[in-house]
């Protein structure tokens, strides 16, 4: 009997350690299921959501750097234009030349000029001005026609007052204007871009 008990003991043992087995087994599963699994899961939804920060972050990144380079481009050409815009512009006032300019286009265009009145200068921190006064007259045609001449000049002036009377009796006007004529021209001090 002893080895028959020993036998059943052996079995009923041998039994428990395929059960423990199996449970271990169960167990193993479940706690794989539910926490290697889940945390599988969870660092997927992470890099998931980390990838799509990145790729909106690169967007981003392409649009600011297309955003840098039509600025880039946009200053350049502003750059451009005022250098530009500093080459019509002498160092000093040479009303001379400019005045000559304009007799010259008066007499073309049958203006006839009956006064030159030199003004004040301003001088500003960009650039210095200065102010002409001339008075004439002249039809209609000759006065637009003078206009339109002083418009290919390649001095930069600007007309900054003028008064053109029309009288009752007769088709020649009388012409009283303010010039400004620029010199001097200098590039913004500061805002070193570097």
């Amino acid at each position: 009997m002893s080895t028959d008990s020993n036998d059943r003991k052996l079995m009923v043992l041998g039994w428990l350690f395929h059960l423990g087995g199996l449970i271990t087994l169960v167990l193993g599963a479940f706690v794989y299921e539910f926490i290697v699994s889940g945390l599988i899961t969870h660092q997927r939804g992470a890099n998931e959501a980390e990838i799509e920060q990145l790729e909106a972050l690169l967007e981003t990144e392409r649009d600011t750097g297309r955003e840098y380079s039509r600025l880039q481009a946009e200053l350049a050409r502003l750059e451009t234009s005022a250098e530009a815009a500093r080459q019509r512009i002498p160092e000093t006032p040479q009303e001379s030349e400019f005045l000559a300019q304009i007799s010259e286009a008066a007499n073309e265009h049958g203006l006839a000029i009956q006064n030159f009145t030199r003004g004040s200068v301003t001088v500003l921190p960009t650039h210095s001005q200065l102010q002409i006064r001339l008075t004439g007259e002249g039809d209609y045609a000759s006065i637009c026609g003078f206009f339109e001449r002083m418009g290919t000049f390649s001095r930069v002036a600007t007309v900054s007052q003028m008064n053109l009377s029309a009288p009752e009796n007769s088709e020649i006007y009388p012409l009283d204007m303010t010039l400004t004529l620029y010199f001097g021209a200098q590039a913004p001090q500061g805002g070193d871009r570097g």
